[in-house]
């Protein structure tokens, strides 16, 4: 994965130490619980929450510029293109971004 530009984070968080923090955590708690549950849509066949769940993982994911916000985009709208293999590429994704952001944020 390519390396994270973090000028968009840095200029919304004024480089407080806190808000970088809070923004990892609350990115780690978001896509763990987003994924699991997108998954767990798919194995059910619940492709109209698993739409929802795309769309509420999007914005983190496009706000690091990560490629799976497309992904996560293109899910929101067609659900039916899931696949347990789409979803662990987004799952990789979220975890090489999040040892990134920790790096950033010295967490």
């Amino acid at each position: 994965m390519e390396k994270i530009d973090f000028t968009y984070l840095e200029v919304l968080g004024e480089d407080d130490p806190d808000f970088k923090s809070e923004f990892v955590e609350t990115f780690e708690e978001t896509y763990t619980m987003l994924v699991a549950k997108m998954e767990n849509e798919l194995k059910t066949g619940d492709l109209d929450n698993l739409a929802k769940s795309a769309h509420q993982l999007k914005p983190s994911a496009k706000m690091i510029q990560l490629p799976c916000g497309d992904t996560l985009e293109q899910l929101q709208h067609n659900p039916g293109n899931a696949s347990i293999e789409v979803l662990k590429d987004i799952h990789q994704q979220c975890e090489d971004a999040l040892r990134q952001l920790k790096e950033w944020a010295g967490v």
